[in-house]
């Protein structure tokens, strides 16, 4: 198969180890973190390069000069949990999009909705650290993230509602963090990098055996009902309240 797909760059590292050994041809564009926070951005900014994508003048995008008959894709890959209803709305008017069956992007890290939810169970607010969300989120709790962090609002807002600002950025109810490691992928510096942020913000430390096969499986094409919707050309991403373990569905 030959797909198109875009990707949160928190899933840099893990995408790019898949793409590597997958048989499928891949054209993988990544979108920069942070976008969900504000969801209308992160709908607008996605529905842009799917409606390039669709006119064929996507700047990201693989375009024949030469072939008498274009190689088109078969699919777009959008690596993206639902995230605050992000993709909902979506759709292509060309190809069909397929996207996992998650809130956000930790069920893929984790391999399962199962492995996700039995973790909240157990362990309740969880900060998540991992190789490409250190290096490519907008803000990870650590000590490094908030003195860089007051400096800022400190600047704007004074010291003592930069305390205020900084002390909303997480939840009271967090009170762990917690790194994910794949067998495939080793990284004791962010293992390190996690287990200070813990001790710095007073939370348990934890590392979480993650699984790659929900990514592996979305990246080479084996797109179940059960986790993975795959929409038809023209029919749009809806969020899906009828079922807790659908979460999308198509429109």
């Amino acid at each position: 198969m030959r797909l198109k797909v875009i990707a949160c760059k928190v899933l840099f590292r893990e995408i790019s180890l898949i793409a590597a050994n997958c048989e499928n041809y891949l054209d993988v564009t990544y979108i920069r973190q942070g976008l969900h926070n504000t969801p209308e951005l992160l709908q607008k900014t996605l529905r842009a390069e799917l409606e390039k994508i669709d006119a064929g003048n996507d700047v990201y995008t693989y375009k024949s000069r030469c072939d008498y008959k274009e190689r088109d894709f078969d699919a777009i890959l959008l690596a993206y949990g639902l995230c605050s209803n992000g993709l909902v709305g979506l759709c292509s008017k060309k190809y069909p999009l397929v996207a996992p069956r998650a809130h956000d992007c930790i069920t893929l890290f984790l391999g399962s909705q199962e492995a996700y939810q039995n973790s909240l169970n157990s362990q309740g607010g969880t900060f998540w650290y991992n190789a490409s969300w250190i290096e490519n989120s907008s803000f990870m709790p650590s000590k490094e993230s908030v003195e860089a962090l007051s400096v800022i609002y400190t600047e704007r807002y004074g010291e003592e509602s930069a305390k205020y600002l900084i002390e909303q950025e997480w939840p009271e109810s967090y009170k762990r963090c917690a790194y994910i490691k794949w067998d495939e992928l080793d990284f004791p510096q962010y293992e390190k990098y996690t287990e200070d942020a813990a001790a710095y913000l007073g939370a348990s430390f934890d590392v979480v055996r993650g699984d790659s096969g929900m990514l592996r499986d979305f990246i080479e094409g084996r797109w179940d009902d059960e986790r993975f919707l795959v929409t038809k050309p023209g029919q749009k991403i809806a969020a899906d309240y009828s079922d807790a373990r659908r979460i999308i569905t198509a429109e």
